[in-house]
């Protein structure tokens, strides 16, 4: 044997903040993405808030890959829109996604899976055509329709609807509900320049002449040639050698604070978990509410609550944060599971009502952690995508207070990585109640240990 001492094989996790590293020591920025294009295919069916850059975490899945070839199987227990979904099977692995809101696990579900372009575009212009050569319907109605929709918006909208229910086939409806659902973002009375469901002014509201059959044809035409997108990657996607079939997808309804819910085991975890709490950071489920009011509940995905729709605000009011209840008592237990949240709290001691909402959302975000992990195997990586927002004018420390909330759970921090966000590129609160600016994400990558 020689005398020199052979060099110890790298670990996995060695080699990925390797991989990680070179990326940005090769392209200084890398991460930030400020140059990608516009998203395409199924990543752009909707306009869903905070949806995360596909690159981004399509090159960290490619790294870990490398680093770890026996990983099968990703969860997302905050999938939104689904980027993480389409980003997984593309690389022939099998996904497992949970989320509270009823409108991301839609979409994501018809991500999955898409009707081809031609069949799509077909039932396309054929809801299209009975809608223009409808002349009575009886319009659709819920709480608050004539706040939100012009009188000609709602009749046509309302014309649309009855033409998609007519199709036959669930899985197409699918689809054309999620076109039906951008439809509903880009014609209703609510600003698109805000996730919040916020009216446009009485001037700019006698100025709006949306038209929605057209707009529904736009769209529709559009999101069957992203069908096609899709397609053509899968196609194109190089067979796994050791797999014989495509990847398996599977999608939950339900909120991360479920105690039965996610796989029965994953590979590896990538996620975006709220920053905050919905009310005063990214209000997922205002966002969704209109779309929603629009599309029957029997075609829908996965459970639903007649409840979630009773006000613009139960979804969020249901997510991390949501019920301050027993919050402040909660301090003195939550603060000894981070030292970086027993720094940060003193820091608005004279915000009573500020303190709550920290308390409230860091009490369940520590539970969501813990139960989004379980499954994951030991040795297996997660990658944490995380904003800080602004409290009081003092900066949150999401990023400390994460790894804390994990170490608990038995993972260990590889690395952080620091990105500039592009506005241009992420749709989401930029600001909040403070008016604070939010310029920066982290992508924390850690390991379970034990």
């Amino acid at each position: 044997m020689s005398s020199v001492a052979r060099a110890a094989t790298p670990t996995a996790a060695e080699t990925l903040e390797r991989l990680i590293r070179e990326r940005e020591t090769g392209c200084p920025g890398y991460w930030d993405f400020a140059d990608s294009p516009r998203r395409g295919g199924g990543h752009a069916f909707f306009q869903y808030p905070a949806m995360m850059v596909p690159e981004l975490q399509g090159a960290l899945l490619d790294d870990l890959l490398t680093a770890d070839p026996s990983v099968r199987r990703v969860y997302d227990p905050f999938m939104g829109s689904g980027t993480v979904l389409l980003e997984s099977i593309y690389r022939g692995l099998d996904f497992h996604g949970v989320d509270i809101n009823p409108m991301a696990v839609l979409l994501s579900h018809v991500k999955a899976a898409p009707p081809s372009a031609a069949d799509a575009l077909a039932a396309v212009t054929r809801v299209v055509a009975a809608a223009r050569q409808s002349s009575i319907v009886e319009e659709h109605a819920f709480i608050g329709v004539e706040k939100w929709f012009q009188p000609i918006v709602r009749g046509e909208l309302s014309k649309l609807r009855a033409a998609i229910q007519a199709d036959g086939d669930l899985e197409m409806r699918r689809f054309l509900w999620v076109c039906m659902a951008e439809t509903v973002r880009l014609v209703s009375n609510s600003r698109t320049s805000t996730v919040k469901l916020h009216s446009y002014s009485a001037t700019d509201l006698s100025n709006r002449r949306p038209q929605a059959i057209n707009m529904f044809e736009s769209i529709g035409k559009t999101n069957s040639t992203r069908a096609g997108e899709h397609w053509t990657r899968i196609a194109r996607a190089q067979p796994d050698s050791t797999r014989s079939s495509a990847p398996v997808v599977n999608i939950q309804r339900a909120s991360i604070l479920s105690e039965i819910i996610g796989p029965g085991s994953a590979d590896a975890i990538m996620s975006s978990p709220p920053y905050g709490d919905n009310g005063t950071t990214v209000t997922y489920g205002q966002h969704s509410y209109l779309p929603l009011q629009w599309i029957p509940r029997n075609d829908l995905v996965g459970s639903f609550d007649e409840t979630l729709l009773e006000s613009t605000a139960r979804i969020d009011s249901l997510s991390l944060g949501g019920s301050k209840i027993g919050a402040l008592k909660d301090r003195a237990e939550i603060e000894e599971k981070s030292s970086a949240l027993a720094d940060f709290l003193p820091l608005i001691d004279n915000r009573p009502d500020l303190l709550k909402k920290v308390v409230a959302f860091s009490r369940d975000y520590e539970a969501a952690l813990g139960r989004a992990t379980s499954p994951l195997r030991v040795s297996g990586f997660s990658f944490w995508t995380l904003g800080e927002r602004r409290v009081g004018k003092q900066a949150v420390p999401l990023v400390r207070i994460t790894k804390d909330f994990l170490a608990l759970h038995g993972h260990d921090s590889i690395l952080v990585i620091d990105r500039i966000l592009p506005q241009k590129r992420k749709r989401m609160a930029a600001t909040n109640h403070s008016g604070a600016t939010m310029s920066k994400e982290h992508i924390l990558v850690t390991v379970k240990a034990r």
